[in-house]
């Protein structure tokens, strides 16, 4: 690398560093909140609003373009306090059917648990359980460390490092990449298994199927060609909610099983995984007693659990091809 070469790997180097500390601070906090708010107070509170703000102008559904906003007011001592926090880190921009599940999950009028921070009566959440902020930033922090690596070892060594056959050593970030997210799949499908092996011994009430309907979703792929085509694909999901009622709390699940949500490429087969829960139809709602808002109507059901292991499969089946592949270019 020529001075100004180096210049600008050096400014990579500390850029990616300065993230990736950042990042690893930002996800230390955020597991001590949740840690923290599983043992805040417990108060009544009740949903003013629920919806999903997204663009105007139609957009690939598969794009993180949505937020889903709920507020509720609820009442600590004498003073009353309205807020939108679902869960501890606040409402990330997501795609518009997780929006909707989400907002699904909180109709207006509905009664609900608030969690409030006894220190802080204004600091509360609806949902004290949620994680999907720290896959998150668990994501970014693996990334932006890995880049990290790379440009401080370029920056020490002065130059792009190769193999002794010629190939850069960053393209090794494709396999670890593939090996990250295999283990990341393993560890979902133990999540999910434990908690199948839990809510089967949880209390069950009596509930009712509110929706069960097939959403169809438009996602947009661009062409490699020259004129920049836009290719639509339909994909299909099942819209699943039932109504139970925990004490004085009216409740909504979206939950069946388990197992990571079906996507489907025919409507058929997501019209025949609906009508497994037809509108109307009674059920037996498993709920966590310590969150009722946590529910399932198959606490053992297999469907979808082995979609994990399959994707960390294919994951770490890619990972491997791609590290041999550099392995024996690299060094043969």
């Amino acid at each position: 690398m020529d001075s100004i070469q180096l210049l600008w790997t050096q400014i990579g180097a500390g850029v990616s560093t300065v993230l990736f500390g950042g990042t690893l601070f930002n996800l230390l906090r955020l597991r001590s909140r949740i840690a923290a708010a599983a043992r805040w107070t417990r108060v009544e509170g009740v949903i003013l609003a629920s919806e999903v703000h997204a663009p105007l102008v139609p957009v690939s559904d598969d794009q993180d373009d949505a937020t889903p906003t709920v507020r509720y007011r609820y009442r600590v001592g004498e003073r009353e306090f309205e807020s939108d926090r679902t869960m501890i880190g606040g409402e990330p921009l997501t795609t518009r059917m997780l929006a909707r599940r989400l907002v699904a999950r909180y109709p207006v009028g509905a009664l609900v648990d608030v969690h409030v921070d006894p220190k802080d009566p204004a600091n509360a959440v609806l949902d004290p359980t949620h994680t999907s902020n720290l896959a998150a930033l668990t994501a970014l922090m693996v990334t932006f460390g890995a880049i990290a690596a790379v440009l401080i070892a370029h920056t020490i060594a002065g130059r792009v490092l190769y193999t002794s056959n010629g190939v850069p050593l960053f393209a090794f970030l494709l396999p670890a990449a593939a090996f990250a997210a295999a283990i990341a799949s393993v560890l979902s499908f133990a999540g999910k298994r434990r908690l199948a092996s839990a809510s089967s011994g949880w209390p069950t009430v009596p509930g009712k199927i509110t929706s069960s309907t097939v959403i169809e979703e438009l996602i947009e792929e661009h062409s490699d060609d020259d004129e920049g085509r836009i290719k639509i694909i339909r994909r299909y999901q099942v819209d699943l909610r039932y109504a139970y009622r925990v004490g004085r709390r009216d409740l909504v699940g979206l939950n069946a099983h388990w197992g990571w949500t079906g996507v489907y490429g025919l409507r058929d087969l997501a019209g025949a995984e609906a009508s497994r829960y037809p509108e109307g139809q009674a059920v037996t709602v498993y709920y966590d007693p310590q969150h009722p808002a946590n529910a399932v109507l198959e606490p053992g059901g297999r469907q979808g659990s082995a979609a994990p292991l399959a994707f960390g499969a294919v994951c770490a089946i890619v990972g491997m091809g791609f590290l041999i592949f550099f392995l024996r270019v690299g060094f043969a």
